[in-house]
């Protein structure tokens, strides 16, 4: 049974949790829903979410809508039942943004909210969520992904867009992106702009790392007082 509350912290700056949120509300208005769990796509409540005509899910930007004024608004339309799908969905991303006020007027209804209705809160912020509203939803923590499914990820992009990667290039990407996809993505298109095959020395490049010999430069430079060495190893860098 999907719980009223759902809570979904994600890692800050390193993972996307609009889109799986979104797929996951997909899922719980389906009316005819796969063995495995996933919509089926094909009635009526999949098609409106496909098309972007539903009105059964609704995504609220905390960080532009943090008003108590807002969030009784929203407690208002909750009565109203759905239209298409089983249940009415309320997506409010970046939750941690809302005034101590409009949690207060979020309680009562996240505590008693209409059997047709879901609370999905989204952050990036858990700890600023206060006790009572955590306590009243149900957690699942994005964590981050490990190097190994990313490089496979990047090889699959790599693969559907022609773009010619190494092996070691892509682990480094994968390394560099410290498990998030929305980092690794934009890095693999930061190296693609140069063209041609992509390398490990093209990701080094591109992300502004310092190699080993540069480090070793820099401290001889120190070790002997040489400060003119020194600030050229400096300007080479930058």
């Amino acid at each position: 049974k999907d719980p009223f509350g759902t809570l979904v912290p994600g890692q800050k700056c390193k993972l996307s949790i609009h889109i799986p949120v979104a797929v996951q509300a997909t899922r719980v208005v389906c009316h005819v829903q796969r063995e495995d769990g996933e919509p089926c796509g094909e009635c009526e409540a999949c098609k409106t979410v496909l098309e972007g005509n539903t009105t059964d899910i609704n995504e609220i930007d905390a960080a532009s809508n943090n008003s108590v004024g807002s969030i009784r608004e929203l407690c208002d339309n909750v009565s109203y039942p759905p239209t298409a799908c089983k249940y009415k969905v309320y997506i409010i991303d970046e939750v941690h943004m809302l005034s101590k006020d409009a949690f207060n007027a979020l309680l009562k209804t996240l505590e008693e909210p209409p059997a047709h209705v879901i609370f999905v809160l989204a952050t990036t912020e858990v700890h600023e969520v206060p006790a009572t509203i955590l306590s009243r939803c149900q957690r699942f923590d994005f964590n981050r992904a490990p190097a190994e499914v990313i490089c496979a990820r990047l090889k699959y992009v790599c693969e559907c867009e022609n773009f010619d990667i190494d092996d070691d290039a892509a682990i480094l990407i994968a390394k560099l992106s410290d498990g998030g996809f929305r980092d690794a993505l934009s890095l693999l298109d930061l190296c693609s702009a140069n063209g041609g095959k992509i390398t490990a020395d093209t990701v080094a490049k591109s992300a502004g790392l310092t190699g080993s010999n540069a480090l070793f430069e820099i401290g001889n430079a120190v070790n002997e007082g040489n400060v003119s060495a020194l600030l050229e190893q400096v300007a080479l860098l930058y």
